[in-house]
Order: structure tokens, then C-alpha cells, then sequence
């Protein structure tokens, strides 16, 4: 499946080469209305929204470095495009944490409960 905030994402990165949050970006294709068949406010469409740009995100880095040698490092909290300044720039691109969020199955099979359970365990118990 070809994800379809991938433009949205990559022209976000572009404008700001500075980088961004994921919060940033999660914000900014909520006013782009990237999401709108996720408009309730539970966790699972959180996790849908988050899968979808990190999905985004690990796919722009093997077609960045690929096609321009341009490395994406991406975290939460700062997500960066820069040059390369040579082959040893290159990011490690399968790892387990990109392998998980390019695997579209991950975002089809997680349900309400899974996410449920993980804050659970991040969390503790809601009251």
C-alpha cells in the first residue's frame, strides 16, 4: 500500500530544515485533513495516526538516501532531513522499529484492545 500522506510529509520535511516533531506533523495533516476518516478521539485512531507517519516517514528514508543521498533521521520528538556527507551518513534503514511500521498488517490487525493494553502497561491502570 502506498501511503497516502507521504507528500504531505515530504513537503513538511522540505519547508523545514530545521525538522520537526511528529506531533508537528500529526498537527499540521490534521488541518490538511489527512486523517479525516480517523476522526473519532480514541486511542486506536491516535495509533492509526502515528502508524501512518511513521510508515511515512521510514518509506521517505530509503527513497531520500536512494534518490538524492539525503539522510532522514527520525524520533518523536525530532525528525530532520540533512545532506549527506558520505556513504558512512547513511541511517540504518532495517531496523526492527522501521520494519514494524512498514508492515501495513501491523496497522490493519492492531485493534482498540491492543492499544488499550499497551497504554496499560505504559501507564498503569486508568481510573
Amino acid at each position: 500500500m502506498i501511503n497516502p500522506v507521504l507528500p504531505q510529509v515530504l513537503s513538511e520535511l522540505r519547508q523545514h530544515p530545521e525538522g520537526v516533531s511528529e506531533y508537528y506533523l500529526m498537527r499540521t495533516l490534521e488541518r490538511q485533513h489527512a486523517f479525516d476518516d480517523l476522526t473519532d478521539d480514541s486511542l486506536l485512531a491516535l495509533f492509526r495516526k502515528h502508524f501512518i507517519i511513521m510508515n511515512a516517514l521510514y518509506d521517505l528514508q530509503e527513497i531520500l538516501w536512494d534518490e538524492e543521498r539525503r539522510v532522514l533521521n527520525i524520533s518523536p520528538l525530532h525528525i530532520e532531513l540533512h545532506k549527506s556527507r558520505g556513504e558512512d551518513d547513511r541511517v540504518q534503514c532495517n531496523t526492527p522499529l522501521s520494519e514494524y511500521y512498514l508492515d501495513w498488517q501491523n496497522f490493519e490487525q492492531t485493534l482498540a484492545e491492543d492499544v488499550d493494553r499497551l497504554m496499560r502497561l505504559v501507564t498503569g491502570p486508568r481510573h
